[in-house]
Order: C-alpha cells, then sequence, then structure tokens
C-alpha cells in the first residue's frame, strides 16, 4: 500500500521490482515490454523519497539489488533508463541527508534553544523568529548541496571527457547516445575503484582518465572507442591497458618505425671490431686478439685502441 502524497511504501516497491522484472524478460523482443518496464521504472524514479522504505525493501527482498541488475540488461534503452532513474535516486537521496545536515550545523552555529525554550517562542512570543531560521538554514544547506565535494566533481569531469569520446564512437556506429552514457558511467566506475580511495582522487587515476580519454578521441583510432561502445572491451579490463595497447594502429606502425630507426642508429654508432695477431697478450702470450679504435678525447689527440685476447678474454687499451 503507498504512502501519502504519493509516495511507495516497501510492499509496493517490492510489488513493482518483480512486475518490472516480468516485463524486462523479453523486453528486447517486445516493445510493448519495453515501455511498460520503463514506465514502471519512471514511477519508482517520481514516488521512491523515503529512503528508509528503499531499506526495508532491500532487507526483505533486495529490491535495489535487482534494480540495480536492470543497468546490464540487453536492451539498451531499459538498461540507460535504470542507470538514470537510480542515479536520479541516489542523488536525491544524497542531497536530503546534505540539507539536513546543513540545517543542523546552522542552528548549532546560531545557537538553536532547547526544545521546550522554542515550544515557548512558538506560543507567546515570536514564532515568525522561528520560520525565518528555518528558511535561512535551508538556503545555506542548499548552497552547500550546490556546490557539491571535490571529489564527486572531479569525477563528473573525467566521466564528460570520456563521453566526448564515445559520443564520436555514436556517430561513426549510428549507435544511440545514451549507449555511450552508460559506458561513460561504467568505465568512470571501474577506473574510480581500479585508482582511487574512498574520497580522494589519486595521480594513477588522473594519469589513465589522460591516456583513455585521448586515445578515444584520437581521429586515427576509431576502432577502440567503437570496441569499447558496443561491450567488444570490458571496461574493467580496459582500465589496465598500457598506452601501447591503447594506441591506434597508425600510432603503433610510427612507434615501430621509430624504434627500428633508433636501433639502426645505434649499430651504426658501434666501432668496427677486427682480429688481428699484431698485440701479445700480456696475460698469456698469444697473439690471438681482436680490436676495436674510438675517439675517447679531443679531435685532435689519437685515436683510442681496445684490444680484446680471444684465448683468455683478457683486455687492455692504449692511445
Amino acid at each position: 500500500m503507498g504512502l501519502s502524497g504519493g509516495e511507495l511504501g516497501v510492499n509496493e516497491l517490492c510489488g513493482l521490482v518483480g512486475k518490472i522484472e516480468k516485463l524486462a524478460k523479453n523486453a528486447a523482443e517486445n516493445d510493448s515490454d519495453k515501455k511498460g518496464a520503463i514506465a514502471l521504472l519512471e514511477r519508482i524514479g517520481k514516488e521512491l523519497k523515503n529512503k528508509s522504505v528503499l531499506a526495508k525493501a532491500q532487507e526483505k527482498e533486495k529490491a535495489g539489488k535487482r534494480l540495480k541488475r536492470l543497468e546490464k540488461h540487453e536492451c539498451q534503452g531499459l538498461a540507460s533508463t535504470a542507470n538514470r532513474v537510480l542515479g536520479e535516486i541516489v542523488k536525491r537521496f544524497k542531497n536530503e541527508e546534505r540539507v539536513a545536515q546543513g540545517v543542523a550545523k546552522f542552528k548549532e552555529t546560531k545557537g538553536a534553544k532547547p526544545v521546550e525554550d522554542m515550544v515557548k517562542v512558538k506560543v507567546t512570543e515570536h514564532p515568525k523568529v522561528e520560520r525565518e531560521q528555518e528558511k535561512a538554514a535551508v538556503a545555506a544547506a542548499a548552497a552547500l548541496v550546490a556546490k557539491g565535494d571535490p571529489f564527486t566533481n572531479a569525477r563528473q569531469v573525467v566521466k564528460k571527457a570520456l563521453l566526448e569520446g564515445l559520443k564520436l564512437a555514436c556517430e561513426e556506429t549510428g549507435k544511440d547516445v545514451e549507449l555511450a552514457e552508460k559506458v561513460a558511467t561504467e568505465l568512470e566506475e571501474e577506473l574510480s575503484q581500479k585508482y582511487n580511495t574512498e574520497s580522494k582522487v589519486s595521480k594513477e587515476y588522473k594519469l589513465k582518465y589522460r591516456s583513455l580519454s585521448f586515445n578515444l578521441k584520437d581521429k586515427n583510432n576509431p576502432d577502440l572507442r567503437s570496441r569499447v561502445l558496443l561491450g567488444e572491451v570490458d571496461c574493467k579490463d580496459l582500465v589496465t591497458w598500457s598506452p601501447q595497447q591503447l594506441a591506434s594502429d597508425k600510432r603503433k606502425e610510427d612507434n615501430a618505425t621509430i624504434k627500428k630507426n633508433m636501433l639502426l642508429n645505434a649499430q651504426a654508432r658501434k666501432p668496427t671490431v677486427s682480429s688481428t695477431d699484431q698485440f701479445k697478450c700480456g696475460k698469456c702470450g698469444q697473439r690471438k686478439c681482436t680490436y676495436y679504435q674510438m675517439q675517447t678525447r679531443s679531435a685532435d689527440e689519437p685515436m683510442t685502441t681496445f684490444v680484446t685476447c680471444t684465448v683468455c678474454n683478457n683486455r687492455w687499451k692504449f692511445s
């Protein structure tokens, strides 16, 4: 039975979750079932206003966990709606908590009176003062909510940057932007779980997000962003990929060419080793040696000769 004012009760919420799950079974093939499930999700989003109701429904029939599973449903429209609705519910509850905390803090700093004194004020003195104080407290708390905390704001910036790259994939593949939003949310969550602490953005998180963002936006890397968008690459694996794995085919070819040229240049600078019997080893007395020459001092000085005995591996040099 629902609560007053259009709010859902525990039993009603559990019942709606059960109906959604039944409709979701055929949502990918049956458009009517898909629309029905989405409509019920939207209703939960509008009428679930009490956090304790969700907590009790979770304890009773795992309602929250069952709703969370819908975010990975094969039907993109249903999955994206579940993701959005659950996000709105969580945000609503967090905002309500912050407002409540702000009101309490404001009253504390203003030296709020004991309950007995407040009752007397309402009856015998100035009830308007109390209302004005309450309004000021709510306004102050609302300002705190609007500002947000740095950790959440930083994650939103990262999600937005990842979404920009995935939107390019939507244009290239013809997929709906809702899918890009879903994947961007999942990718940022995996990124945060892998590299962040509970409430602090780490250096590794920033470095990895920049690498991901750069490669997803790279005009020469459409294959990567389309594979990520279409789920061919798991987000959990993607956040562990090295820059070499993320790079486009063109960049991999360029890197291989650079590496090859560096190797050739290094080999070209390596001195030529020759065999000779002109030098006698001071250790074993044999004349089986190899040698090479290098300019180790200024150009007007003679070159240094490095000699190695091939019999006992004795080494010496002279100029």
